[in-house]
């Protein structure tokens, strides 16, 4: 029987009921307990704990299952209950919640999930179902959760170390492919006229290319007449060619083909020789910017995503962000030497930690893996510069480097000829901040039994305040090497020590001792000491006193001083003063006006007293198609004056061309049709296109970006163009071709006339059906139709009428915009009903 009221109604009751008969029979009601709720199931989102005891009490078992909170775990420590949750990694809210699977105290997270979070997967999973991974958070190091019951989120509190590392980032490289290439081919000329006592001579130096997609052919030559018309009267001539090759570069794997005249690549000992034949080896300025050398990678962690700064020597080089868990930044310039790097990682809150690392760069490192080689075949050069070709005995030899490890790279080398046969290795290695040091060794075999020794070790440490080198390389008296065989002076010891010191404001102190012995038995020592400050703000004084020792002869000692002043822009002037023991002495002053980049006029004075008098004065002209320049000198009672002119023609795509004299790239500039449009070379101004929109642009970088543009003001009014700016890369001594998309479309003035024969009403909308667009008609019954075509039909619409009208053939003839109709436009009856 159940008993409304409280308690204490409930036992009133009892006691009033008890007198009664009918109630002494029956036992004292019980007061009723409280059971414990059903079990619920699964735990998803509710607004209290009250909520989901209220839930359970009320015996909504149903419903008590489905909204129980993430809290409610069932006893049994081995079952699992899933759950919906936002999860919040070091207080970063990640895209979505994500399901997870709790057996017991264990939060369990699929493996794609982890992976998405970057996070390090632990050593084993903790349940393996229906093919997926699953791993215990509280499994990664360092790990803390947190479960917020109100807003069913899980916290996941982990260090840096906890997120999977990527590789070092890198700054993603921009530069753009090799231009395409069109076929070109050009002549450098510098020609000298001068004219002394001796007479008039006329001299020239001549290098000549033709280039295309298929590589380079060149060659290079001088000339000169002697003496005609003077007192020597001999009138000689004479040609001497240079250099001739083919050349072939493959920016894209860093490598070089050179069939021709070329120079070895020399190891640190070997001494390099000019030769004919083949050559193939790696060039890393294909890629300008390329790193060939390690740089220092800084290594570092952030919980969350953070700004890093790096401050190299106290200047800031570099900022980047970088997302959470250990990064490695390798990309930070840095000039080679020792010094200091610093780098803040800030995250949002503003919480910043600072770490400082020194470090030590060299450039005659390789980075760990990459390899230097260059191999050479062919014949020696003889007597270059005197006779065209004089080529000596056959050869063979290579160079390889490579690098160990970012502090360690090792090389080896060989030659070998019918007279000699030559190898060595050496290493180079970087010890923490202490320096570079290298350790090389040879031997080589003569073919009249001789054989020799050569080592060489150096160290050099270089540091915004301090520079020192020191270096010693000693041969025996039987080694030789190919480029020694037709030398006969050569060194066969050698020791070099130098040591510079920054004083900040006060300058710089640099001192220098060279000691030579060479195979004849002389030996040379030359000591010097200098130091050199800026004065002023626009003045720089420098002064150095030097010792030369040479055996039989006096010790000679000089004293100099310098002085320089900026005067301008492109103005400065110098004074310079010298005195030796032996009593000899000079003095130069001079006054330069550089020529300005684009054209302009520059000149130059000079005076010299002292053992060496002499006065001298020039002009120069540098104009669109070459330079001029006019030179006269005097010195000891005689004149003589000479006349320059340089420049370079050439033909580029089919196009003739004259500039000035250029060592490096061309582009061919394409404008269709646009004529006299302005070119400009990195924003500054350099020619016009002709007739047909084509120009020539010189002094390109090879393999560099070059920016190329026009002047949208020049083009015709109908013409449009996509971009004004480009960017190209040459190849050496190549012509890039750098064609701009221009565009032309006819705009037609079109008279509409009603069928009444008034013009169409302004601002009326006229339908273009087969392109589904829509024109407004101005004054006059005038409508501007863009890109007219002949037979296309235009439908009027206003309030009270409808009409259509078909375009004729447009007048392209006319110029750019061509007047048509006037067109009648006719009713369009209204469909029937």
């Amino acid at each position: 029987m159940r008993w409304p009221g409280s308690r204490r109604r409930s036992r009133w009751s009892w006691r009033r009921c008890r007198r009664t008969p009918a109630c002494r029979s029956r036992p004292p009601p019980m007061r009723p307990r409280r059971s414990p709720p059903p079990p619920c199931a699964s735990p998803v989102r509710l607004p209290s704990r009250a909520s989901a005891w209220a839930c359970c009490w009320l015996g909504l078992g149903v419903a008590c299952a489905q909204t129980a909170p993430a809290t409610a775990t069932p006893g049994a420590s081995d079952a699992l209950a899933p759950a919906i949750l936002d999860v919040r990694i070091n207080g970063q809210s990640q895209p979505a919640p994500r399901p997870l699977l709790r057996r017991g105290a264990q939060w369990l997270v699929a493996e794609p999930d982890l992976e998405a979070w970057r996070l390090v997967k632990p050593a084993a999973p903790a349940l393996h179902r229906e093919g997926t991974d699953y791993y215990d958070l509280q499994a990664l190091p360092g790990a803390q959760l947190r479960l917020d019951e109100s807003t069913q989120s899980l916290e996941l509190t982990v260090p840096a170390e906890a997120f999977a590392s990527g590789p070092p980032q890198a700054a993603v490289s921009d530069r753009p492919p090799l231009s395409p290439s069109a076929f070109g081919a050009f002549l450098n000329y510098d020609l000298a006229l001068q004219h002394d006592r001796d007479g008039t001579r006329l001299s020239g130096y001549f290098d000549a290319a033709a280039s295309g997609e298929w590589g380079l052919v060149g060659t290079s030559f001088v000339t000169g007449q002697s003496a005609f018309g003077g007192s020597s009267g001999n009138g000689g001539r004479g040609t001497t060619r240079l250099d001739s090759y083919f050349r072939r570069d493959d920016p894209v794997r860093l490598t070089r083909l050179t069939v021709g005249d070329s120079v070895t690549q020399a190891a640190a000992w070997s001494t390099p020789f000019r030769f004919g034949g083949v050559q193939f080896g790696t060039r890393f300025g294909l890629q300008p910017g390329y790193i060939s050398y390690p740089m220092p990678t800084l290594r570092g962690g952030a919980a969350v995503p953070s700004a890093v700064e790096v401050y190299v020597n106290d200047t800031l080089r570099y900022q980047r962000r970088v997302d959470a868990g250990p990064f490695a930044l390798s990309d930070v310039p840095v000039l080679t030497g020792a010094g200091e790097m610093r780098f803040a990682v800030t995250d949002a809150l503003g919480v910043q930690r600072t770490v400082t690392t020194p470090y030590y760069v060299s450039s005659n490192l390789l980075r760990a893996g990459l390899s230097d080689y260059s191999l050479e075949a062919g014949w020696t050069r003889l007597r270059y510069g005197e006779r065209s070709f004089d080529y000596g005995p056959p050869f063979v030899a290579g160079t390889w480097r490579y690098g160990v490890n970012d502090s360690v790279t090792v090389e080896a080398r060989g030659e070998a000829s019918a007279r000699s046969q030559t190898a060595g290795a050496g290493v180079t290695w970087v010890w923490g901040t202490v320096g570079e040091f290298s350790l090389h060794g040879a031997a080589s075999r003569s073919r009249d039994g001789q054989n020799g020794r050569l080592w060489r070790a150096a160290y050099t440490r270089t540091s915004d305040e301090w520079n020192f080198s020191v270096s010693r390389q000693v041969a025996s008296r039987g080694f030789t090497q190919i480029a020694w065989h037709d030398s006969p002076v050569h060194t066969d010891a050698q020791t070099q020590v130098f040591a510079g010191r920054s004083l900040g404001r006060w300058g710089t102190l640099g001192a220098s001792h060279t000691q030579l012995h060479y195979n004849t038995g002389e030996h040379i020592g030359v000591t010097t000491a200098s130091w050199s400050i800026g004065v002023g703000g626009n003045a720089w004084l420098g002064t150095y006193v030097a010792r030369t020792r040479q055996d039989g002869k006096r010790p000679t000692t000089s004293v100099g001083l310098s002085l320089t002043f900026a005067l301008g822009e492109r103005r400065h002037a110098a004074l310079s003063l010298q005195r030796e023991n032996t009593g000899r002495h000079s003095a130069v002053a001079e006054v330069v006006q550089q020529p300005p980049g684009d054209a302009g006029w520059g000149w130059r004075l000079r005076a010299a007293d002292g053992d060496n008098a002499r006065s001298e004065a020039g002009v120069d002209l540098r104009g669109r198609y070459g330079m001029l320049t006019a030179e006269a000198a005097r010195a000891q009672g005689q004149t003589a004056v000479r006349l320059r002119a340089s420049g370079a023609v050439g033909l580029a795509g089919g196009l003739p061309f004259a500039t000035r004299q250029s060592d490096d790239a061309f582009a061919l500039v394409t404008v269709p049709g646009a004529a006299n449009v302005k070119v400009y070379r990195e924003n500054q101004p350099w020619t016009t296109t002709d007739s047909e929109g084509r120009a020539v642009v010189s002094g390109l970088r090879a393999y560099e970006p070059n920016h190329i543009s026009i002047d949208n003001g020049d083009l015709p009014i109908e013409a449009q163009v996509r971009s004004d700016a480009l960017r190209v890369v040459p190849r050496f001594k190549g012509v890039a071709q750098a064609s701009f998309d221009i565009a032309r479309d006819t705009v037609a003035n079109v008279t509409v006339l009603l069928p009444d024969g008034t013009p169409l009403p302004p601002g009326i909308d006229v339908a273009r059906p087969a392109r589904g667009t829509s024109l407004l008609s101005g004054f006059h019954g005038l409508v501007s139709i863009e890109d007219p075509q002949p037979g296309e039909s235009l439908e009027a619409r206003w309030k009270s009428g409808h009409c259509r009208f078909t375009l004729g053939a447009p007048d392209r003839a006319a110029g750019a915009l061509p007047a048509m109709g006037p067109y009648r436009c006719l009713p369009v009856s209204p469909p029937p009903r």
